[in-house]
């Protein structure tokens, strides 16, 4: 009978290895496929806090995330902030999707006001997500 001998260091390395291999499918794979099921989501979603909650979703599920690209933000809320990239070495671009409808002034006179939850975002001239916030303030 063989007795199977294992070190403290090779136990260190076994678990270096499952660390790693748990963050990368976490971080690198996961986020790609939840981007059908988020957008599925929005799409059905009826009410703002709906809405706001597949926002939330897509955050902790790293598919808005920073360094993500602006596409993936197209893909789940049907924006089309992908196309209107700022132009290489420029400032950051912001792109905002509201949770609620814009409240209609009814008049040409008078600019329509805008309540309720909504995604703030940054991103660059490579289309890359560098900065995000959800809020319920408008100024």
């Amino acid at each position: 009978m063989t007795t199977l001998r294992f070190g403290q260091g090779h136990i260190s390395i076994f678990c270096l290895v499952l660390s790693f291999l748990y963050g990368t499918s976490v971080r690198g794979g996961q986020p790609d496929r939840e981007v059908d099921r988020l957008a599925a989501a929005y799409r059905a979603a009826r009410t703002e806090l709906e809405r706001r909650a597949v926002s939330l979703d897509a955050i902790d599920a790293g598919v808005v995330a920073r360094d993500r690209s602006v596409a993936v933000v197209d893909a789940v809320f049907g924006t089309t902030y992908a196309a209107k990239r700022p132009p290489k070495g420029s400032e950051l671009e912001w792109g905002v999707v509201p949770f609620h409808p814009p409240l209609e002034s009814g008049s040409d006179k008078a600019a329509s006001g805008y309540i309720g939850w909504y995604l703030a975002f940054q991103f660059d001239s490579a289309g890359k997500l560098q900065d995000y916030y959800l809020s319920n303030v408008h100024k």
